[in-house]
C-alpha cells in the first residue's frame, strides 16, 4: 500500500506528482528545487546555497514520517553544469559525514530560471 506525503513546510509541487510516497519500507521524494517554501521563490544562484535549500526541501518532507536526512539511501542529484560538481559535493561532505547515501550525479541541459540542482532521495523507514 502507498501514502501520500506533503508538507507544508516545504514547496508544494509544481506540476502533477506528490512531493514523497511512503511504500514497501521506503519514502520517495520527488525531485526538489531551491525553492523558500515561505516565498515560494527560488533562492539565489549559488549551488552552495541551492543545494543547501534543497536538502531542508527533503528534510522537511521526511520529517512527515519521522525520518530524517540519515535515513537516505539513495540519492540522484541533477546538476546544470558539471563545474559545480566540487561545491556541491562539498556541501554533500557537510551533510553525510559519515556513512553517505549512494547516489548519483547527472548533468542536465537545463532547468527553469536559475535553478542550478534538483535533487531527489529514498529514504528507509527503519
Amino acid at each position: 500500500m502507498k501514502k501520500t506525503i506533503y508538507s507544508s513546510k516545504a514547496p508544494k509541487p509544481l506540476g502533477v506528482y506528490s512531493q514523497g510516497i511512503a511504500a514497501g519500507g521506503f519514502v520517495f521524494v520527488s525531485g526538489q528545487l531551491p525553492i523558500d517554501p515561505q516565498t515560494n521563490k527560488l533562492i539565489e544562484k549559488d549551488i552552495r546555497k541551492q543545494t543547501r535549500q534543497v536538502f531542508k526541501n527533503i528534510e522537511q518532507i521526511l520529517a512527515t514520517e519521522d525520518l530524517g536526512l540519515k535515513d537516505i539511501v539513495k540519492i540522484s542529484a541533477f546538476l546544470l553544469n558539471i563545474d559545480d560538481f566540487k561545491d556541491m559535493n562539498d556541501v554533500f561532505q557537510d551533510i553525510f559525514p559519515d556513512n553517505p547515501p549512494a547516489r548519483t550525479t547527472i548533468t542536465v541541459k537545463t532547468f527553469p530560471q536559475d535553478v542550478l540542482i534538483e535533487i531527489d532521495a529514498i529514504a528507509l523507514k527503519n
